[in-house]
């Protein structure tokens, strides 16, 4: 907040430290209250809620009959009330979007975004790869080298002449086109009625495999960018084993002399929440980021029906339909894609958007074809592997956040992922 409008009178006496915190008054006196509700950071967050539900709402209603995917709508509501459009306006900074309540916004964000990896990690089958063969493992791979590749190449290209160019954010472009995102490649397989075919099971192996990947660099990119280099890394890999090897069969027993029979009760979800959290904070403090101890935590659970599908009743609606659009709106608030084409040629954009479009498909689509696979599977897989969502944006989010990406070069990508 502005030292201007918020500040701390701090009292120190020999055995006591008192700080006040008081707000400086703005405007009228209001109806009901001591003090305007502009000045604090609740009302404005229940408007910023308000208003991205709303919206969010609305927009799914609308693709639903496009036959688009919700990820589609949630994005898209982040562009519309982000800079690129609503928060452009005087009366949108002013009572809707102010600088000050920012902060707020993405710690909330943050919070469904913990919340939503340990989903993630929970909803992934990893027994697929125990039984993954040559070909699911050489399409995964040809999915992430070659895309890799590629976003090395399109960002020094693209943001070379540019004032803000940094060539670390070539590593978080990189990255961002190397994944596959597994829960929405789920949800449009069970729509297409292509989960229980082969190339379903192929596509869903082959993108856990991508994910796994695209999160190891991930995290190898957080930790030497940040500083923290070997430490981090290494701090990191022992929170992953002991989750493994300790805490995975320790809360497995837990569960099992606690239940009663196959019932999990609703004190069993609350410990599994504050475990989420406490996770979090783990990997936080190795270095890496909240939402690696998230997905860590949901990964080790029994992932028997019974424990699943009790977690998914208590998380599932409020994590992705409450929080979680908070999370899309502070990327839509970080995006203004005005400012990429005024500041961009469009033949790079469009280079841009087709060539990273292409790299995924196109690496799939041949290897799938050196298999035997028939012309139209190769190039569904390949439409399907390039799937991507929240993990990407994960991923922009991390570069803006220790500085490697700039306005100039994060909205681009962002297009791309929105396209």
């Amino acid at each position: 907040m502005n030292a201007s409008d918020d500040h701390y009178i701090i009292k120190k006496t020999d055995n006591l430290i008192e700080a006040c915190y008081y707000i400086k008054k703005n405007g009228p006196d209001p109806l009901w209250r001591d003090h305007s509700s502009l000045n604090t950071s609740l009302p404005f967050l229940l408007t910023q809620l308000f208003v991205v539900l709303f919206v969010d709402r609305i927009l799914l209603l609308i693709l639903k009959y496009l036959r688009q995917p919700p990820i589609v709508a949630h994005i898209l509501c982040g562009v519309l009330l982000g800079p690129t459009m609503l928060s452009r306006t005087s009366f949108s900074r002013k009572y809707i979007f102010p600088h000050k309540t920012i902060l707020v916004l993405e710690t909330f964000a943050n919070l469904a975004l913990t919340y939503y990896m340990f989903l993630v990690g929970l909803e992934m089958e990893f027994t697929l790869i125990m039984h993954a063969g040559s070909q699911v493992v050489s399409i995964a791979a040809a999915g992430i080298i070659f895309p890799l590749l590629f976003g090395f190449g399109l960002y020094f290209m693209a943001v070379t002449k540019s004032e803000h160019f940094d060539g670390r954010g070539s590593m978080f472009w990189a990255i961002a086109l190397t994944a596959t995102n597994f829960p929405d490649l789920t949800k449009i397989l069970a729509d297409l009625k292509l989960l229980r075919t082969n190339i379903g099971k192929i596509a869903m192996c082959s993108a856990i495999i991508s994910d796994i990947f695209t999160w190891f660099l991930l995290i190898m990119a957080i930790s030497i960018f940040n500083g923290q280099k070997f430490n981090a890394v290494l701090s990191t890999g022992i929170f992953i084993l002991i989750s493994i090897f300790a805490l995975r069969p320790t809360v497995a027993w837990l569960i099992d002399r606690t239940s009663r029979g196959e019932i999990i009760s609703d004190t069993h979800v609350w410990f599994i929440m504050a475990g989420i959290l406490l996770c979090g904070l783990a990997t936080d403090a190795c270095g890496s980021h909240s939402i690696v101890g998230a997905f860590m935590f949901g990964a080790i659970l029994p992932h028997d029906d019974t424990v699943r599908t009790k977690i998914l009743e208590r998380l599932h609606d409020v994590v992705t339909g409450l929080l979680m659009p908070l999370f899309f709106l502070v990327c839509g608030i970080r995006s203004d894609l005005r400012y990429m084409f005024e500041h961009t040629p469009w033949e790079m954009v469009l280079i841009v958007v087709v060539m990273s479009w292409v790299a995924k498909i196109a690496s799939v689509f041949f290897i799938s074809l050196h298999y035997k696979m028939s012309t139209m599977d190769s190039l569904v897989l390949g439409l399907l592997m390039n799937t991507k969502g929240v993990l990407a944006l994960i991923v922009l989010n991390t570069g803006r956040n220790i500085k490697v990406l700039s306005s100039f070069s994060s909205p681009i990508v962002f297009g791309l992922v929105k396209l």
